[in-house]
């Protein structure tokens, strides 16, 4: 058998092979992967944040800062006399009785002068007597009785000038503050040693947002720190404008309060007093506008608008369920639940 002859033999045998295996519907290549369906999620199987409804209180209030004033300040100088200072009873702070000692002013040839002239009074006096006693005119006694009177007035001249020479409070209040002198250091006649303010009229002067809320005697509370203390409203930008009107149309009218009002500002006392200490600290004044006891409240992120109805999102049996509800008082931060949830629902977060 030729070569060629048996190549077409071979060549035909292979070609009847191929097409039996494709008869049959058998492939060489491999089978496809299954496509299986994407698992059910159930809602239960969804881990939420939440936070229990509570009950508490709220208000809607106006807390507004400022620095609290004395009203009256007295600042302390020697009217007639100048001299050395030579002592201070007192430092800035401390508290004082109307009449206590803030300083004095050095004496020590006053006093001297005043036991010599208390002796030339004693003199005088005894001169008087003695020539009384011996039988003297008439005249020679009134003489010696002037002479007695003229002695008595300049004694009282330099007592008046040692009075002088202390410098002392003339209301109960606090030292706020004290020049910058020393013991031996020369003053001044008019020159201010010391001020003295009256604790017991204290204010604090506020600027607030809502400026109409204000009203003249209109209670209010003031906090210092952690303390708090009763306050009222004595100033308002509208009392403030027939104030000034008044004060001007009465050129007799005078001021008693010694406050430099401002417009826009509103002004408030202490009730009974506040702490020695206060003035020059930043308190807070806070207006209660509203407020509500013992209500579902809850922050204004977990209420939510769907399709125009306020609903409140809570989970029940494990699902995620949005709870109509009504909204009562609201501050910048919480609402008031009036209706829909009840203390103890579990509210989702997120």
């Amino acid at each position: 058998m030729s070569f060629k002859t048996l190549l077409k033999k071979l060549t035909a045998a292979a070609l009847c092979a191929a097409v039996g295996i494709c008869s049959t519907g058998c492939y060489l290549l491999p089978d496809e992967e299954e496509i299986l369906e994407a698992p059910e999620v159930k809602a239960s199987d969804v881990s939420y944040t939440t936070v229990t409804a509570k009950k508490k209180d709220l208000e809607r209030k106006i807390v507004t800062s400022g620095t609290i004033t004395a009203e009256k300040q007295y600042p302390l100088s020697y009217e007639k006399q100048s001299g050395v200072i030579s002592k201070f009873y007192v430092r800035a702070g401390d508290e004082v009785k109307e009449g206590d000692l803030i300083c004095d002013i050095d004496t020590n040839d006053l006093d001297y002068q005043i036991e010599q002239k208390e002796l030339y009074v004693e003199k005088a006096k005894l001169n008087v007597q003695m020539i009384y006693e011996g039988g003297g005119t008439q005249a020679q006694i009134d003489s010696a009785y002037v002479d007695q009177q003229l002695q008595e007035k300049e004694l009282e001249k330099l007592k008046a000038q040692k009075v002088g020479s202390e410098l002392r409070s003339p209301i109960d209040g606090i030292v706020s503050s004290i020049s910058d002198i020393r013991a031996g250091d020369a003053v001044s006649s008019g020159q201010v040693i010391a001020t003295v303010i009256d604790t017991g009229a204290l204010y604090i002067a506020i600027k607030p947002s809502e400026l109409s809320q204000f009203k003249m005697d209109m209670d209010i509370q003031i906090r210092i720190n952690e303390d708090y203390y009763d306050g009222v409203v004595f100033m308002t930008p509208d009392a403030l404008a027939d104030y000034q009107a008044e004060q001007k149309d009465d050129h007799n009218a005078v001021d008693e309060t010694g406050i430099d009002y401002e417009a826009e500002t509103v002004y408030v006392r202490f009730k009974d007093g506040a702490p020695a200490d206060a003035v020059g600290q930043l308190a807070d004044t806070i207006l209660v506008l509203d407020s509500v006891s013992d209500a579902i409240v809850i922050s204004n992120n977990l209420i939510k608008k769907v399709d125009g109805e306020t609903v409140v999102y809570v989970l029940k049996n494990g699902e995620k369920t949005a709870v109509p509800v009504e909204t009562g008082l609201s501050t910048a931060s919480q609402t008031e639940i009036v209706s829909g949830l009840s203390e103890g629902d579990e509210i989702i977060i997120r």
